[in-house]
């Protein structure tokens, strides 16, 4: 059997259902996903709830700064559910989740509900914070972790750079970084988790499979 990446629906299936929704989580398993992409981030009170933006405008029934409030303040999304919380999706049956850590500090609540639903060998920390993984790296060395790059920065690096990277950390550029110099990336194909794709389709011309790619379907 050849080998295939595992693909992650980005901030569930959000090409089809509202970001970062437990509706989204649950379509995108059910569409034969492999799991998901998520943004964390903690309240006020420090609970590690699950939401890209700062504010809950753009998704939730009401607004607000997230890390201005308690988790019990908090307005429901847009498509009537509250908002997750990471522990409420650890309990989906997911074989990774990639959990992207937004801003900083962040990583010890989010390591914290990984490790109380025993769920660490199911999960890739990331972060676009190199001090937020690397934190959260020296604190547990068996946990997944990666650096995130935007394309402007990962079109930037250099093959000697990305060899002085330690190598138990995952790498994750975007897709148009990867085909822009798919050499450059091939020798980290084994830890490579891919994103800013529709569909896992656009990855197929490349000369390596990536051991993830992150889509908004599939």
């Amino acid at each position: 059997m050849s080998k295939r990446p595992l693909i992650l629906g980005h901030r569930g299936h959000s090409s089809k259902h509202l970001e970062n929704s437990m509706e989204a989580f649950r379509a995108a398993l059910a569409a034969g996903m492999d799991g998901f992409e998520l943004d964390v981030q903690p309240t006020r009170d420090g609970v590690c709830m699950v939401l890209h933006d700062d504010d809950l405008g753009r998704t939730a029934n009401g607004s607000g700064i997230l890390r201005q409030m308690k988790a019990a303040e908090l307005p429901p999304l847009k498509n009537g559910e509250r908002l997750p919380r990471l522990t409420d999706v650890l309990e989906l049956p997911a074989k990774l989740i990639n959990v992207e850590l937004k801003g900083e500090p962040g990583w010890q609540q989010a390591l914290a509900a990984v490790e109380g639903a025993e769920a660490l060998d199911r999960v890739l920390f990331s972060s676009f914070e190199p001090s937020e993984v690397l934190q959260l790296w020296a604190a547990c060395e068996s946990a997944r972790c990666g650096f995130l790059w935007e394309t402007s920065e990962a079109l930037d690096l250099t093959a000697e750079e990305l060899a002085d990277l330690p190598e138990a950390l995952w790498l994750h550029p975007p897709l148009k970084a990867v085909q822009a110099n798919p050499d450059l990336w091939a020798p980290y194909a084994d830890r490579l988790a891919l994103w800013g794709m529709k569909t896992p389709a656009e990855a197929k011309e490349l000369p390596f499979v990536p051991a993830v790619l992150i889509a908004d379907g599939i």
